[in-house]
């Protein structure tokens, strides 16, 4: 017993050091941060001094040596992340992670990001392949003088990285482009719906925003059926989730406090770790310029932030930038064009597989652009009659000169200049909000922005035949007419991915727009304030700040009380439904109302749906509040007004909407919206009880709203993931301004993994008391302390500032200086 005993305690012993010793070496792969190396690359001294939350001050004698130095501490806290983010773009996974990411290699490699790259870089200017350059040289100076290990995630997977060049960071772009590019989603989601439902039904699962056109569907459904649509989202990802988005607003200076401008942005994008933004301040000694705010790991200077003389912020105006073409085969290897059959061009691609043999990919290439539908296949005999998918996506250009649109962005002094700069910009529109010392604002969408041809009914909300010249696109909308306006009567400038055009705009720029629930929010609470004429209310920084971080949905404001009302039976569910008509719409993370009216939502609408989708409801539960609304509005129930007209939309037409409440799979009988809403509440409230207990003061949004901050690729390994992971309870919901997205899956329902990626405020009356947040920490290394700490502050919508008074920050904790190789040692 003895002995076992003394080898039981010596093995334990063992594992400890074991343990302790290898956490140890880990650690050895966080960077060097103080002292002086001396490096190839800079032309002169640059420093890089960290504050209290691990932002580098980045000091040097020219642009070029800052994004040397850029480079390099990207590199320090984000390497990990930036060779994931290559990877992906280059359909390069495999080699590491093996047989299971092959698809998403086959997906890029078909979509040819490297090779569009490639011809962009060809294409740019002098200035930007210079900045370019000296970037990945910054990167490949760390990778050359790096000590230790590295960090822990090449350690798991046995991943070396390696030398970045110019295009990495333009294949990073395009990643980014097909983010922010939901179009051929939304196409493929329309058309699978109309091979199982009518088009009036289609009509009233995605209707028109208010005051468009109702949607045209051509007969196309027996040619939908033959394509393997559900295959290609199951690739692809279906519908995109609700909610993801972004807020920016503007207002002039007769409405604040300090006589000039101010300006919020919080991009809405899928919360990881480590964060896609990374917090950095640049200082050029030369010209005494500073350049603040969020930049991408992987690519040179500030994409959303403020200078010396401007600020600005970034949405999505979600373009229809992406088309989808029906191609007809034509014996083996041609397809059909408007003058007759054409060759597929062709090329090769081989994909290295970790622990398999490499895998020979065919893509095909149509006039249009690449045969998506290609990947499903085995590619042994490719189809000789039938239809394939070719994708149109303005990214495929083979010109590309975002990087020189920002690199000139971070010189704009004035509106000219920002829209000068916006010229460059190739990615989906943006709506760009812009503010500057003088007291001027103002607003931009740039974009490639195709022109349909004008019988062209279908304006790309479905796959088109590829064979009909009508479908073409017709080039695209000039810059001098994309949306613009400078210094608007009434000084207030709020986008929220609603739609930005008025009745008279000539243009189709698409008709997937945001519910307006945000964007009408914004602007009734900036004008809430404004309302006062004593200058003592109108708006500061802390105004802003409560705007940015409110959790009120407008949404639940216009719908709650509809189920509350259809209610009628006392006790526990009486009291419930009188909670829900008196409540305001917050959705708290301690309140019981967003829990309770959530699961309900979630119910009522599978029962609303589910019998005419059958299995296809799995993939379309995206909340659709506006059919809900319609079901329970022409419904024989009070019509009491329930809320401010500010925010309410037009319910889709009586007779749809009160069709989808007859249940298709009972036999002699039409059931009513109302008895469905009832039974899917008394369901609700059944299993939240079951859940949290009967007390249902007690339950609590938090308690299910539970935002997990994913990391790639570790979410996916249960004994890891905890470590990588950031999670927590948390307030707001799909449709508030403090988005939080709501998940609609059974699994994982009501849980959220989107939300604010960035949260900016600038005063243009003192810029350096500019207000920033970042939902992580500056470093992807889970062993450093700026790993997650600004979480905190984050999620309780506490901000922090970047000061520009002098190269070294007050709080710096470390300065490294990096001096040149050639200069002389002492």
């Amino acid at each position: 017993m003895r002995a076992i005993k003394f080898w039981t305690g010596s093995i334990l012993t063992l594992l400890i050091v074991i343990v302790a010793i290898g956490f140890g070496w880990l650690r050895s792969s966080l960077p060097q941060l103080d002292g002086t190396i001396r490096l190839n690359g800079p032309t002169a001294e640059v420093t890089i001094a960290r504050d209290a939350h691990g932002i580098p001050h980045i000091g040097g004698a020219s642009d070029l040596d800052l994004f040397f130095a850029m480079g390099f501490v990207h590199a320090q806290d984000r390497l990990w992340q930036m060779e994931m983010n290559r990877r992906i773009g280059l359909g390069r996974l495999a080699e590491i992670l093996g047989e299971d990411v092959l698809g998403f290699d086959k997906y890029f490699r078909t979509l040819g990001f490297a090779d569009r790259a490639r011809s962009a870089w060809e294409k740019l200017d002098d200035e930007t392949r210079a900045a370019l350059m000296k970037y990945a040289d910054g990167v490949n100076a760390f990778l050359q003088t790096r000590k230790g290990a590295l960090p822990p995630e090449f350690v798991i997977t046995g991943t070396k990285p390696e030398p970045w060049t110019p295009i990495d960071t333009l294949v990073w772009q395009k990643m980014m482009w097909l983010s922010l590019s939901g179009n051929m989603r939304w196409e493929i989601a329309r058309a699978r719906m109309l091979t199982r439902l009518t088009p009036e039904q289609v009509r009233a699962i995605y209707p028109p925003y208010p005051g468009d056109e109702e949607s045209v569907f051509p007969a196309l459904e027996d040619i939908y059926k033959t394509l393997p649509l559900g295959d290609m989202a199951s690739v692809m990802g279906g519908e995109p989730p609700e909610g993801v988005g972004s807020n920016n607003w503007v207002i002039s200076g007769e409405r604040t406090k300090s006589g000039k401008p101010l300006l919020a942005n919080d991009p809405h994008l899928g919360l990881t770790t480590p964060n896609i933004w990374y917090m950095v301040r640049l200082h050029n000694r030369t010209t005494g310029s500073n350049l603040v705010g969020a930049s991408f790991p992987g690519s040179p200077s500030v994409v959303l932030g403020r200078n010396d003389k401007i600020a600005w912020g970034f949405t999505n105006t979600a373009p229809d930038i992406q088309d989808l073409f029906i191609e007809k085969l034509v014996g083996d290897d041609q397809y059909l064009t408007p003058t007759g059959p054409s060759p597929f061009k062709v090329r090769d691609e081989l994909i290295k597989v970790k622990g398999a043999e490499d895998i020979l990919l065919k893509v095909r290439e149509t006039r249009h652009g690449p045969v998506v539908t290609d990947i499903l296949s085995d590619q042994s005999e490719f189809l000789q009659d039938g239809y394939v998918l070719a994708l149109q996506w303005t990214a495929l250009q083979e010109t590309d000169t975002a990087v020189t649109g920002l690199l000139k962005l971070a010189h704009a002094k004035d509106f000219e200049a920002f829209q000068a700069a916006g010229r460059y910009y190739f990615g989906p529109e943006q709506n760009m909000v812009y503010a500057d010392t003088d007291g001027n604002i103002g607003y931009y969408a740039p974009a490639l922005v195709p022109i349909r041809h004008p019988d062209n009914e279908i304006a790309g909300r479905l796959p088109s035949p590829g064979w009909d010249a009508k479908y073409d696109w017709q080039g695209f909308i000039p810059y001098a007419e994309l949306p613009t306006r400078y210094n608007p009567e009434g000084g207030v400038i709020a986008t929220a991915n609603e739609k930005i055009v008025g009745p008279d705009y000539p243009h189709y720029i698409t008709r997937d727009w945001a519910h307006p629930y945000r964007g009408n929010r914004i602007r009734h609470l900036l004008h809430a304030t404004e309302r006062h004429a004593h200058a003592a209310e109108k708006h500061d920084l802390d105004s802003f700040k409560a705007v940015q971080t409110d959790t009120v949905s407008d949404m639940a404001r216009e719908v709650a009380p509809l189920i509350a009302r259809a209610i009628t039976s006392e006790g526990m569910e009486g009291d419930i439904a009188r909670a829900l008509l008196e409540w305001d719409g917050d959705m708290a993370a301690d309140r019981p109302e967003p829990l309770i009216f959530y699961t309900w939502m979630h119910g009522y609408q599978e029962r609303l749906m589910s019998d005419e989708l059958g299995d296809l409801y799995t993939d379309f539960r995206r909340m659709r509040p506006r059919l809900i609304k319609s079901t329970l509005f022409w419904s024989d129930i009070p019509r009491t007004k329930m809320a401010p007209a500010y925010y309410e939309l037009e319910p889709v037409e009586r007779d749809i909407a009160l069709a989808w409440c007859d249940d298709k799979t009972t036999e002699g009988q039409t059931e009513t919206c109302v008895e469905m809403a009832r039974e899917s509440f008394t369901k609700a409230i059944a299993n939240l009880s079951a859940r949290y207990g009967s007390d249902w003061k007690q339950w609590k949004w938090g308690n299910e709203h539970i935002l997990t901050q994913s990391h790639r690729p570790f979410s996916q390994v249960p004994v890891l993931k905890d470590f990588f992971e950031i999670k927590t309870p948390i307030a707001g919901s799909t449709h508030t301004i403090n988005v939080a997205g709501v998940s609609e899956a059974p699994e994982s329902q009501n849980a959220s993994s989107f939300g604010p990626s960035y949260r900016g405020i600038f005063d243009l009356s003192n810029l350096d008391a500019s207000l920033y947040a970042h939902p992580t920490g500056q470093s992807g290394n889970p062993l450093s302390p700026h790993f997650n700490d600004l979480f905190p502050l984050w999620r309780d919508g506490i901000y922090f500032t970047i000061s520009t008074q002098s190269a070294v920050p007050s709080d710096a904790g470390h300065v490294l200086t990096i001096k040149p190789a050639s200069e002389v040692s002492p």
